[in-house]
């Protein structure tokens, strides 16, 4: 298990940190533990941070971890900040090709926008996307 849950009351951030060698089983059983933790959180802001991890992910795999996010009744209604090392780009969030919602994501490479982007997001759940 390459990834470790956090939660962080002040701004209600749920942090997903991923290091070393992830592959797709890591990234869909730390989805899946974000959900079983946090699906009460609304709006559920998560913090992904890839600043530490290799991706061992295909194109192929990242596609359908993307579709999973886009299609769970939780995560699809989340706001997830996706923070990279400023070297490269490791997104699991596919953003040509695929439905998932971009004004919901966000990549960035500092810590600090991407906390100030999640908390400045109100307390209201968005509208179910068709």
């Amino acid at each position: 298990m390459n990834f470790q849950i956090s939660y962080r009351p002040i701004g209600g951030i749920a942090r997903i940190l991923f290091y070393g060698p992830v592959g797709f089983a890591e990234k869909m059983e730390a989805a899946a533990r974000l959900v079983e933790k946090y699906r009460h959180r609304v709006p559920l802001r998560v913090l992904l941070d890839l600043r530490y991890a290799r991706s061992k992910v295909t194109l192929e795999e990242q596609r359908q971890f993307t579709k999973y996010i886009a299609e769970h009744p939780v995560l699809k209604r989340a706001y997830i900040a996706v923070l990279h090392p400023r070297n490269r780009c490791t997104s699991p969030l596919a953003t040509r090709g695929t439905c998932l919602c971009r004004h919901s994501s966000r990549e960035f490479i500092a810590e600090t926008e991407a906390e100030a982007w999640l908390t400045q997001i109100k307390g209201v759940a968005r509208p179910a996307e068709f």
